[in-house]
């Protein structure tokens, strides 16, 4: 019995270590934390607990918003008599992509898709399963992430990153970085 009982002792104690040796502590590891160094990349804005790798020479800009197209592909949107808002969309409407949304005030930050992104996007519930690291991707009508079949009417560069992530049963999202677009003429 006092066997078992050390034995498990043992193994708890080396994956306690294990463990340990992943992590880094401010108060063990305090040179790691100096404000000079710090973890923290220079270019990352967090929106909304999804982080999304941006230059300090991108443009976000803020527009009304029409619907929930949080992490999706925009299009901007004309109504009569009223300032442009946003509304999910791809294709070639695409304007850029939503990054976060105030939901006081109703309104979307917005990155242009000249700009380069890199951050965590919704994908298409049906092709959730054809999204791998590698995969070349474009935005379908309602502003998700799908495969792309490969067609020359691509109007955007970009590319998964990861593999589709379930948040629940009609939700998915990937790492995608959109990269080398310029305005369609």
């Amino acid at each position: 019995m006092s066997q078992a009982i050390t034995q498990l002792k043992t193994e708890y104690d080396k994956k306690v270590k294990e463990i340990q040796d992943l992590m880094k502590n401010p108060n063990r590891d305090a040179g790691l934390f100096h404000v000079d160094i710090g973890f923290q990349g220079k270019g990352v804005h967090f929106a909304n607990q999804g982080g999304t790798i941006t230059s300090s020479f991108d443009r976000l800009e803020n527009y009304p918003v029409k619907g929930y197209p949080y992490k999706r592909g925009i299009k901007l949107s004309f109504e009569d008599n009223y300032e442009p808002c946003v509304e999910a969309c791809g294709g070639a409407d695409l304007y850029g992509i939503c990054t976060d949304i105030d939901e006081f005030t109703g309104t979307a930050t917005v990155m242009p898709i000249t700009n380069n992104f890199t951050g965590y996007l919704v994908v298409k519930k049906s092709s959730q399963s054809s999204i791998t690291p590698g995969v070349k991707v474009k935005f379908d009508t309602n502003g998700e992430i799908e495969n792309d079949s490969g067609s020359g009417s691509r109007t955007i560069n970009g590319i998964a990153l990861s593999k589709a992530f379930k948040i629940n049963e009609n939700l998915y999202i990937a790492l995608v970085s959109i990269f080398g677009n310029r305005g369609v003429s």
